[in-house]
């Protein structure tokens, strides 16, 4: 790794740990990690290769309220690189690839969910790296998904406001006991940048229920592929 006067982030930044529940759950939260985090915003914005994601719910595909995009080696800015790499060497487990969400302004969303394609969900580390405006992250314990009420309270939500290059990560039992989302946030105006690292220990028993991607159907019509995406312009 370069030495510090080379680095784009801070590894030297104190880390808070956020403990959920009986603490089995919990998010560690480093707040500046970036050093430059509104130039490494507009590098990822012109890099990536955005594409509009579609889901198949019943009878036609819905639009997700949000861009995806991952990012080709040969032009992944240095600081993405760096980030990849003090993860490894801090939490000790090699992450698989470098997924980028882009949330263009306060309409685009993300509801409460858990990564449950991971499948291996009892031990897992999600990493994100926070570009751009500052929102709400919500997380919320996962509830009986038959009782709507009780998946609608939020008197247990912790709720974090990471941004402007802060680094957020979600480990041990999160992603089996916990929902996170990022709620619309009608007054913001501009963008913001989710940049994930993903690691499951694949211990446990894995979760084999239909993800999100997968498509859901309810007539005997020909089945539709779960999940399509289309390229679009980049966002300027």
């Amino acid at each position: 790794m370069p030495g510090p006067a080379e680095l784009e982030i801070d590894r030297r930044r104190p880390v808070e740990r956020v403990p959920l529940g009986d603490g089995s759950s919990w998010v560690d939260l480093c707040t500046g990690f970036a050093r430059r985090p509104e130039q490494l915003l507009q590098e990822v914005l012109a890099v990536a290769e955005w594409t509009q994601g579609s889901v198949w719910r019943f009878d036609h595909y819905v639009e997700e309220r949000r861009l995806g995009a991952w990012i080709r080696p040969e032009t992944m800015p240095a600081a993405v690189r760096q980030t990849g790499l003090h993860l490894e060497a801090r939490y000790r487990v090699r992450f698989s690839g470098v997924s980028t969400i882009l949330y263009r302004d306060g309409n685009d969303f993300q509801g409460l969910h858990s990564d449950r394609e991971m499948r291996w969900l009892d031990d897992t580390l999600i990493a994100i790296l926070v570009l751009g405006e500052r929102r709400p992250f919500r997380l919320r314990p996962r509830r009986d998904a038959n009782d709507p009420e009780a998946r609608r309270d939020d008197s247990q939500d912790v709720v974090l406001l990471p941004g402007h290059g802060d680094l957020l990560v979600m480990g041990g039992r999160c992603q089996q006991d916990w929902l996170h989302g990022v709620p619309a946030h009608p007054t913001t105006t501009r963008p913001r940048v989710s940049i994930t690292w993903r690691w499951t220990s694949r211990r446990g028993r894995p979760d084999t229920a239909p993800g999100y991607s997968e498509g859901r159907h309810y007539s005997d019509r020909p089945r539709m592929p779960g999940r399509r995406t289309r390229p679009v312009t980049r966002p300027t």
